[in-house]
């Protein structure tokens, strides 16, 4: 069960994460390096850097065809709070694909 609540840790970090690599490539800057430099897009990397340690430790709990699955559950979170957080667009199309994703989740590891 705790591989359950950590695999979705991660699935959750990894959504923020993304968020706010997406804040930051949109932040003013003079230069181009400026938007890998800016906070929000430094933080997004230590992010990634934590779930990256975490994922390791939480495949020890799962076959790699399961964590790979429950890992996709990563593109309905993200539209979810990019729809919440920065105020995106929640389109038919999105729509559709997170209840196909769903399904696929549900019917491989059922």
């Amino acid at each position: 069960m705790i591989y359950y609540a950590l695999m979705l840790v991660v699935i959750v970090f990894t959504s923020i994460a993304h968020l706010l690599l997406k804040k930051g490539s949109g932040a003013p800057s003079n230069s181009k390096m400026g938007m890998y430099t800016n906070p929000n897009s430094l933080i997004a990397y230590a992010v990634f850097a934590l779930v990256a340690f975490l994922s390791i430790y939480v495949m020890k709990g799962f076959d790699l065809k399961v964590f790979f699955s429950l890992n996709s559950l990563t593109y309905i979170c993200i539209p979810v709070l990019s729809f919440i957080f920065l105020k995106e667009s929640c389109t038919k199309n999105k729509l559709i694909g997170i209840v196909v994703i769903s399904l696929g989740v549900i019917i491989f590891n059922f």
